[in-house]
């Protein structure tokens, strides 16, 4: 096993550095594959596995991971980048775990306030002769993917149309204008991207690819003059000699697996007579417009199979269930569950790779926490409602799923209030962090996402 104390210690020590570990008489690269789920926290993560497999059928597979820690979640103020708050958003939580420094919500691996590009893992891996690739379940120019490439003032700089829009929620010191390349910046994120020639990009966004520079051309041309295969189905690009490759399937986020029966979803709790009126229960079935859209195990199977080729070379991969979060906000029990489902089969093909790859560390956390948690059953408010001779129930948005396995789990989301409260919003919490290929004496059981990014910078070696 790789040991990051004593790897920080050589360099510590010599200045030293090397792509390759040494396994006994035999010399491997080091890979890192980091396994992010997006708004996915204990909740969410209980709340899956309750309905995939029951109370007492086991763990999931990134609960296999033989070490376990958890991970504190930091965001700084924009206007007082000498403060805290308590609540993260996938931008800057990303930008952490990319950057190994805190910023503030919205920003792209850049500093709050002041707008420094902050460097990443990703761009110090390739510039010491890995290899790199991002997956996502997202469009790859929304935050999480963005944040390990591209430095912008605010998330929302997606396409070249979108550098000279306002955000009216942004500060001015966020605005896209800052970075657009008619201002000498480096551009929107899907040109950045494309100039950071990310050796595989999985994924959704094809509208901001097609979408043209400021010179007229349509950047899924200037992708190709670049080096890359430009593909929209998963078996493509087998016998391409380009050395890198895009995939894009969706003109967005990529459609979600699971949706409710019916396409029901969590609802408000209505009186009646002055008692409760609870929904009725529900389960989850396959989403029909899925069909087509490749699973996120399929995309990273094909990221490893394109990052391995080279045995020499290792690489740095980041894989991203995006839409467990996306699903929370949209109060869809069975689009989180779904997805989460997803990035644990994912996480399944890492742990099969790394077995036949030998100095690949895997790391699977998430970059904040979400709305969502398991509340008790209707009959309970019922039997309170009698006892206490007042409607007792819960205040938000409610759910009642019939699980794989016949039980019945409520969930609530009560974040944001209904009937007005147009999403939930995300939660100040710890997230949970598994790993594999590292002895667990070296990881405490409580970090900072800034000691994940460390981490993974000692397993690479980087400078």
């Amino acid at each position: 096993m790789l040991k990051v104390g004593r790897i920080l210690a050589t360099l510590l020590i010599s200045g030293l550095l090397a792509t390759d570990v040494v396994f006994g008489d035999t010399v491997k690269p080091a890979n890192v594959i980091l396994f992010i789920g997006d708004g996915m926290d204990e909740h969410q993560i209980t709340m899956a596995r309750n309905y995939l497999l029951g109370p007492e059928e086991g763990l999931l597979a990134m609960e296999q991971l033989p070490v376990r820690s958890s991970a504190r979640v930091q965001t700084l103020l924009e206007n007082r980048p000498d403060r805290f708050t308590f609540i993260a958003d996938s931008a800057n939580s990303a930008s952490t775990l990319a950057t190994g420094q805190l910023t503030s919500a919205g920003r792209i691996a850049t500093s709050a306030g002041t707008d420094f590009d902050q460097p990443t893992i990703l761009q110090a891996a390739r510039e010491s002769g890995f290899l790199t690739g991002l997956v996502t379940t997202a469009s790859l120019t929304d935050a999480t993917p963005a944040a390990f490439v591209a430095h912008t003032a605010h998330r929302n700089c997606q396409g070249p149309e979108d550098m000279n829009r306002a955000i009216s929620y942004a500060p001015p010191s966020q605005q896209c204008a800052i970075d657009s390349k008619q201002q000498s910046g480096p551009g929107s994120i899907a040109e950045q991207l494309i100039d950071a020639r990310v050796d595989v990009l999985l994924g959704g966004g094809k509208k901001y690819f097609a979408q043209k520079n400021h010179v007229g051309v349509q950047l899924l041309d200037q992708a190709r003059s670049q080096g890359y295969q430009l593909i929209d189905h998963i078996g493509q690009g087998e016998a391409s000699d380009q050395p890198r490759l895009l995939g894009l399937f969706s003109p967005g986020h990529l459609p979600v697996e699971w949706i409710g029966s019916g396409n029901l979803r969590a609802e408000a709790v209505e009186l009646a007579s002055g008692k409760p009126v609870f929904a009725a229960p529900f389960d989850c079935r396959k989403n029909p417009r899925h069909n087509g859209t490749p699973t996120l195990a399929k995309m990273t199977q094909k990221a490893l199979a394109r990052l391995s080729r080279n045995p020499s070379r290792g690489f740095f991969l980041m894989v991203e269930g995006a839409s467990i979060d996306k699903q929370a906000h949209r109060r869809n029990p069975c689009g989180q569950i779904g997805e989460l489902s997803a990035l644990d089969s994912a996480v399944a093909v890492g742990r099969e790779f790394a077995k036949q790859h030998p100095g690949t560390l895997i790391i699977v956390t998430a970059d904040h926490g979400q709305a969502g948690q398991i509340l008790p059953l209707p009959d309970n408010y019922r039997a309170l409602t009698e006892s206490l001779k007042s409607p007792q129930y819960p205040p938000g948005y409610y759910a009642v799923l019939k699980t794989r396995h016949g039980e019945l789990m409520a969930v609530g989301y009560a974040s944001n209030a209904p009937p007005h409260g147009g999403w939930e919003q995300h939660t100040g919490v710890d997230v949970p962090m598994f790993l594999e290929g590292i002895d667990g004496r070296e990881v405490p059981a409580s970090m900072s996402q800034r000691d994940i990014f460390r981490l993974m910078r000692a397993h690479l070696q980087l400078p």
